[in-house]
């Protein structure tokens, strides 16, 4: 039960008790005794020891708020400092994922009242460093494939999806729609993405796979010539609004799901061992659309 739904509980059972005492108060004996809402030793305390009846409600005051609070609390490898994996140091533009998703933390932890510790990975195995307490959460925008679970980490609730695409330069869209056409052409893929997985699953023989360890070294070599198309994804919110991941200056093509029929749909991973952070967490992805 996440710290709002238990504080919804406390509450409605003390405002339950309050209102059985003010009936209790307005109402004649008998009229009480009538009173099916409530049990026999409820109405029994509230007649024959009303001082330990509004005790008691003191005291069920007290268990809402302690009993919040203590299930609010986070406890994260260093107190009061959120540790996260990203990709990328300090990205700035408006059409980087990277930078979506660490304004999307960073609310988070203004709401929590956490610093935040940025730890630059490469994307490849990124996923574990939760499980192995290396972070409170890997904010490397994974996809919840299932052989990335690992004992020690879980996958948050999803706070997008995305379907695979290939990015090409505007002047060759006449000549490639779809993987089959880049046979004796180069596509850049990064290590461990779902989109080298999707490439070496789909690309027929003399497609030449180019691999690197960020996107950073794949766009640039796409800038210099050096790769026809490399593969990416287009981006949506959960609502299925595309969200905008580049400008005029490249065209996405050959737009398809990873697994057909099936949402590709990226997670934070969190530690296990970081208490309370997955309920609140996922508690914001919930009221909170991404992008912000």
């Amino acid at each position: 039960m996440t710290s709002i739904k238990q504080f919804k509980t406390y509450i409605a059972f003390v405002l339950t008790v309050l209102q059985i005492l003010w009936v209790g108060k307005v109402l004649h004996f008998p009229a009480r005794r009538q009173i099916r809402t409530t049990s026999f030793w409820v109405n029994y305390l509230s007649f024959n020891s009303p001082i330990v009846f509004r005790w008691a409600i003191v005291w069920c005051a007290l268990l809402a708020f302690v009993g919040c609070t203590s299930e609010q609390q986070i406890k994260t490898i260093r107190p009061g400092v959120l540790t996260v994996a990203v990709t990328s140091d300090a990205p700035a533009s408006q059409y980087d994922p990277q930078l979506w998703i660490r304004k999307y933390v960073e609310q988070f932890a203004r709401e929590r009242e956490l610093q935040i510790s940025w730890v630059v990975v490469p994307f490849n195995e990124s996923w574990l460093l939760a499980s192995r307490d290396e972070v409170d959460l890997v904010a490397t925008n994974v996809a919840n494939f299932a052989d990335r679970v690992h004992l020690g980490g879980s996958f948050s609730t999803p706070f997008l999806f995305e379907r695979r695409a290939l990015r090409i330069n505007p002047e060759d869209e006449e000549y490639y729609q779809h993987i089959d056409d880049f046979i004796g052409k180069t596509v850049g893929v990064v290590s461990g993405m779902a989109a080298e997985r999707d490439v070496k699953r789909r690309a027929p023989d003399g497609v030449i796979i180019r691999t690197t360890d960020t996107f950073a070294q794949l766009y640039a070599e796409f800038d210099l010539g050096q790769l026809d198309a490399v593969a990416e994804a287009e981006y949506y919110a959960l609502d299925g609004r595309v969200i905008p991941s580049h400008g005029d200056e490249v065209v996405l093509i050959d737009h398809h799901d990873l697994t057909p029929g099936a949402r590709e749909e990226s997670v934070f991973v969190i530690s296990d061992n970081s208490k309370n952070l997955l309920s609140a967490v996922n508690e914001f992805i919930v009221r909170s659309k991404f992008p912000l």
